[in-house]
């Protein structure tokens, strides 16, 4: 049969708040890797920078309470900030003063005495001149933009190195650059050096910030309704799966009556109601029973995955499948408890962004986790999560450096998604992805290396159907032009980017 008339609708306002009920009313919104950064600066050229000028900077004096802790993480060595810092090569233009973002004159130094972040945005700009925009690549030309990872990174790998001084000096450039409400630079800067100051000392307590599990349920229920209008993150993994659950079902003999779906997501119930909707349409109608069996997660580390204490959605997505005459069972489950399941149901795993938190040790979790799923013997396993370059590291560095890229895609894409008066619900879904600079697992291991585990496990790539590929670029179209989907190896990648950087993957396995 033709997946045409079941292909799950765009996810819109509409057809979610007939689930959430009458509690929410809204206004829709319109529609390094380390060897290459360290080859961006010059070692030949130096910097002084001594005591006296640190003493006299105010954006510093949080070092002095510092000082213990970095001496015990780093071993007792010198901290004085009578330090030679490598700068990059830049031309012999007299370089432009910083915009602090509070605009505190005492902040500002004299023109002279350049700091790293004039340095680094210098060079950007020098760069962007002097190449010719059809000779710049999109990915280079997005690098050159983004100068707080190239003042997080190096201060990451001078941690790494023990390098004491120099750590002090990065913290101290960065305090003057970091802001929680600037642009997505500032915002980066701000929250990664939250994370590195962290890393050093144990004793130092992060500033609050607002997350899911911390946020009230309609401000939460609001926020996830406009972050699916204003942005792909999860909407399209989400269309995705619902697609290929669809693709699976229409290949399925005649007596399995039940769907079965266990939900390995981070969804909080946003991607059902579209499936049920579409369901209904199919010439044979929904199935007489549909099962959604939730794995909690009850690890507040893991971004998206914890809610706040009293959300439940169960009784407002059964009461909607209800005005469909879908019979719908919800039952939540424990990752350690037995899954049941039954011969006579459609038994299709749907895992999304949360496996990747396993730990990849000697004895690899992930791998693990996903022989045990092959065990089930599921119809079909949709695997989505993020993608990026390398695999796992126990460097600190390398780990910070990949964490940092996944946290700016994240944090640029919100910038253009959200408007200025919906601040809040970004913040709040900012406030929960930069989780992920705190947490033990590796967000960007890349989509060949989760495909190899999964050849191992004992599944087999099966291509996405048509419709699941139009109607996935369909509701790519409503969002930002800088948002792509590219589909690989003859259809079993679908590839999620931003401005032609990797984002997420969606596959289907059999």
């Amino acid at each position: 049969m033709s997946l045409e008339e079941t292909e799950p609708p765009s996810q819109t306002l509409d057809n979610v708040l007939g689930w959430f009920g009458d509690s929410i009313s809204l206004t829709p919104l319109p529609g390094f890797n380390d060897s290459d950064l360290l080859n961006d600066f010059d070692w030949s050229q130096t910097w002084e920078w001594d005591h006296q000028t640190q003493a006299q900077d105010p954006g510093c004096d949080f070092l002095h309470s510092y000082s213990q802790d970095l001496d015990a993480y780093i071993g007792g060595e010198a901290t004085n900030l009578e330090v030679v810092t490598g700068v990059p090569v830049i031309d012999s233009d007299p370089p432009p003063v910083v915009q602090l973002p509070n605009d505190d004159q005492s902040k500002k130094r004299n023109r002279d005495e350049l700091t790293d972040a004039q340095l680094v945005k210098r060079s950007a700009r020098s760069k962007k001149k002097a190449d010719k925009p059809s000779e710049v690549s999109r990915k280079d030309s997005n690098k050159a933009e983004r100068w707080a990872e190239q003042l997080l990174n190096p201060c990451a790998l001078e941690i790494t190195a023990r390098n004491s001084s120099r750590v002090q000096h990065y913290i101290c450039v960065l305090s003057e650059l970091a802001s929680s409400s600037g642009d997505s630079n500032h915002r980066l800067a701000s929250f990664g050096l939250c994370a590195l100051r962290k890393h050093i000392s144990t004793s130092f307590v992060p500033p609050s910030t607002l997350t899911f599990a911390s946020a009230e349920v309609k401000m939460f229920q609001k926020t996830l309704l406009e972050f699916y209008e204003v942005s792909p993150w999860f909407a399209l993994p989400n269309n995705m799966a619902n697609s290929a659950i669809l693709q699976i079902l229409s290949q399925e003999p005649r007596d399995k009556k039940d769907l079965h779906i266990l939900d390995i997501g981070v969804s909080h119930g946003m991607q059902w109601p579209t499936l049920l909707e579409a369901l209904c349409c199919r010439p044979e109608g929904p199935p007489l029973r549909v099962r959604i069996t939730l794995v909690s997660d009850l690890t507040a580390d893991i971004p998206f995955s914890v809610g706040p204490p009293s959300y439940n959605y169960a009784s407002q997505l059964i009461g909607f499948a209800r005005s469909l005459n879908i019979n719908l069972q919800i039952s939540v489950i424990d990752k350690s408890q037995l899954i049941d399941t039954s011969p006579h149901e459609t038994f299709i795993v749907c895992a999304q962004f949360r496996l990747y938190q396993l730990k990849n040790s000697i004895t690899d979790e992930r791998s693990e986790a996903l022989k045990a799923l092959r065990s089930l013997n599921p119809k079909g396993v949709v695997l989505c999560e993020y993608n990026g370059e390398g695999s796992s590291s126990v460097d600190f560095a390398a780990d910070f450096s990949r964490k940092l890229d996944y946290l700016w895609k994240f944090l640029d894409s919100t910038s253009y998604g959200f408007k200025e008066e919906n601040r809040e619900e970004r913040n709040l879904m900012e406030g929960e992805a930069t989780k992920v600079l705190m947490s033990s697992g590796d967000t960007n291991e890349g989509k060949e290396i989760w495909y190899e585990r999964m050849r191992k496990a004992g599944f087999s790539a099966e291509a996405f159907g048509e419709d699941a590929i139009d109607g996935a670029k369909s509701l790519l179209r409503k969002y930002d032009n800088n948002w792509e989907i590219k589909m690989e190896d003859e259809d079993t990648f679908a590839g999620l980017l931003w401005k032609g950087e990797e984002v997420s993957f969606c596959s289907l396995w059999k």
